[in-house]
């Protein structure tokens, strides 16, 4: 976009950054013209996109299948108590539209996966990840990486968050600042460790920040580098992240597949084992069944077990699902019903399993799939004959809505 396509309308709104030493019309009207994709609308996500909107990105991508929960809004201020139970991005869009009513916004109710990550990030400008999981996060980098595309990451953990911007053209990408991707459950995510609100404000304002640099080159952008951030004591440091000799290029998602599905392993794979050996073990059946299923794999006649607390299903459940929380369901597997195709009702006394007479199973799902893969590897190792389902409920909501209903 050129300066004279600033109308007066433009150079009204974004006065006050325009008249910025460096700035100028030259500086807005690139952001006027480009089209950022923002991975997440939760705690990350909200000021990420508020901020965008404010300053005149063109074309906003918004991926993100959640729905708002009760437990969301003490962080994620871009919904409100009237969204609970909708899709975060369909009251992130609400939002953005009321901020800035000429920014064009684009919403994807998936999951980001290996088969779509590179059809979504394909045509935009930048890629700013505000996702909560490592699998989401290795997979946008690599994603990135293979288009050619800058990434501005962030993570919150507690009372510190980390900021970064990797792009393999200028040097340092994730796998350089964390070559291992982190062992499901090894690694506390904020459900488990809590965060406050203020904290993703500081983080997401500093990663829209980072995109804005980007996007205009004003300034000296997070390449080759990550900022430390401390709440408790307002520290920010910054360390030098430099690219791992002889690291080999990304050029294919397959090369780390495993990675981006690391939320499906067994319990007879031992801790500290790989991600890509846990997949292994899934590929067939043992006695127990299959240990992890997709949600096309679930038969009419599977029992479904909900094992996220009381807070995260108030706001929606799977359809003829069952609920017991995590933690009562460890603590007493009898509550789980008999997988009979005569009775579903009865309880258990002794584990759980398969034979001729039972329907497919039992399958247990939680948010993503890493609550449901730990509780399921617990339950086979006593012999219980369950199956946890793959991306959870995210990937439940990530489904055409025919399949949903």
């Amino acid at each position: 976009m050129s300066t004279s396509r600033l109308d007066p309308a433009d150079r009204a709104r974004y006065a006050r950054q325009i008249r910025l030493s460096g700035f100028g019309e030259s500086a807005q009207a690139a952001l006027l013209d480009s089209h950022v994709l923002v991975i997440g609308a939760g705690g990350l996500g909200a000021p990420i996109l508020s901020y965008l909107a404010a300053v005149g990105i063109g074309t906003i991508t918004v991926v993100d299948p959640d729905i708002v929960e009760l437990s969301n809004l003490h962080r994620q201020v871009i919904h409100s108590e009237a969204a609970i139970g909708t899709r975060k991005i369909d009251s992130a869009q609400e939002r953005m539209n009321g901020i800035n009513s000429s920014v064009q916004i684009r919403t994807i109710p998936q999951l980001l996966t290996p088969d779509n990550a590179l059809g979504l990030f394909d045509g935009v400008d930048i890629v700013i990840d505000g996702s909560d999981n490592f699998a989401t996060r290795y997979l946008a980098n690599d994603a990135c990486e293979i288009l050619g595309l800058p990434l501005v990451w962030g993570t919150i953990l507690g009372f510190d968050g980390q900021v970064a911007v990797f792009d393999a053209k200028h040097g340092a990408t994730l796998r350089d600042l964390y070559p291992e991707v982190p062992a499901p459950g090894s690694v506390p995510d904020c459900s488990v460790a809590g965060v406050l609100g203020p904290l993703c404000g500081s983080i997401g304002s500093a990663m829209a920040m980072e995109a804005i640099k980007v996007l205009t080159g004003i300034g000296t952008p997070l390449y080759n580098s990550v900022a430390i951030h401390s709440s408790l004591d307002a520290g920010w440091e910054t360390v030098p992240v430099q690219p791992i000799p002889g690291r080999p290029s990304v050029t294919d998602l397959e090369q780390h597949f495993a990675d981006y599905t690391q939320h499906a392993f067994d319990s007879d794979v031992a801790d500290g084992d790989s991600a890509e050996r846990a997949g292994d073990a899934n590929a067939g059946e043992n006695a127990l069944g299959p240990a992890t299923l997709t949600w096309a794999d679930i038969e009419s006649n599977s029992v479904l077990v909900d094992i996220r607390d009381d807070d995260e299903v108030a706001a929606g459940m799977v359809p003829g699902a069952i609920h017991i929380p995590m933690d009562e369901l460890l603590a007493d597997p009898g509550r789980l019903p008999l997988t009979t195709t005569t009775d579903t009702t009865d309880q258990i006394d002794s584990p759980i399993r398969p034979d001729a007479s039972r329907s497919p199973g039992i399958a247990l799902y939680c948010r993503s799939g890493v609550r449901s893969a730990r509780a399921a590897a617990q339950l086979r190792s006593h012999d219980i004959a369950v199956s946890s389902v793959n991306g959870g409920y995210l990937a439940f909501l990530s489904q055409p809505a025919p399949q949903r209903s």
